[in-house]
């Protein structure tokens, strides 16, 4: 699933209701240079590198899709 994220005015970003709730109040944000992660603020760092192996495995679906 993919969201469009809009950042206000103000700089806010507003976090759509469903990912609110899957990943709770506090959250962790790491970018670098051109692209970022959040997660839950718990949780367990292999499990956000499992998780962002399947976020990669994904889009290098969709590069082949596009070729």
């Amino acid at each position: 699933m993919e969201f469009e994220l809009k950042i206000g005015s103000q700089g806010h970003v507003y976090l759509p209701k469903k990912i609110r709730k899957a990943f709770g109040e506090k959250l962790k944000f790491l970018p670098n240079l051109n692209a970022a992660v959040i997660y839950a603020e718990n949780t367990d760092p292999e499990v956000v590198i499992s998780s962002l192996q399947v976020i990669i495995s994904d889009l290098k679906l969709r590069i082949k899709k596009e070729t």
